[in-house]
């Protein structure tokens, strides 16, 4: 008796978690980019022209964990950002207004992966702003790869928040 009170605990216990877990997920993305109003440097919102930079994550999640290579954050980043159209992406970072540098983190001390985005002034080099969306977990390689793509349009449309908050679709 004293064992099928535990396992009902139990059960209630994960059930409670599954109900308030999709509402505190939401209240995370509901959450504005810049939510203090602090200023936004003026290179993000006056930049013409954008060079997108591959910095290299953790390698050993590919291809086991997600498909494609290391550089699928950055192929997917790039393809986001040319067809969103805001800034003329540029092959020469000397040719760019702003920096965005794009790196897939996994690493042990995080409870889930991050697709991270920073953002660099490419005249003095200086960090201008950041971005980091965790990719939700999921048992098959499918829901993984979704997942990932997820995070990738989630932070585009973190930088679309920042430059244009009218426009942006969270």
């Amino acid at each position: 008796m004293l064992r099928l009170a535990k396992c009902i605990l139990f059960a209630g216990a994960v059930l409670g978690l599954a109900a308030f877990s999709p509402s505190l997920t939401a209240q995370r993305k509901a959450a504005p980019v810049n939510s203090s109003s602090a200023p936004v440097p003026a290179p993000i919102l006056q930049g013409k022209k954008a060079f997108i930079s591959f910095e290299l994550g953790d390698v050993s999640s590919f291809p086991s964990t997600y498909s494609g290579g290391p550089e699928r954050a950055y192929n997917e980043f790039f393809q986001g950002m040319q067809a969103w159209g805001r800034y003329e992406l540029v092959a020469d970072p000397k040719d760019a207004d702003v920096i965005f540098a794009i790196r897939f983190v996994d690493t042990p001390g995080l409870s889930n992966p991050q697709i991270r985005v920073g953002i660099t002034d490419s005249r003095g080099r200086v960090s201008l702003w950041g971005f980091a969306e965790e990719i939700n977990g999921a048992f098959r390689k499918k829901s993984r790869d979704a997942a990932f793509s997820a995070a990738i349009d989630q932070v585009i449309n973190d930088v679309k928040l920042l430059v244009q908050p009218n426009d942006a679709h969270p």
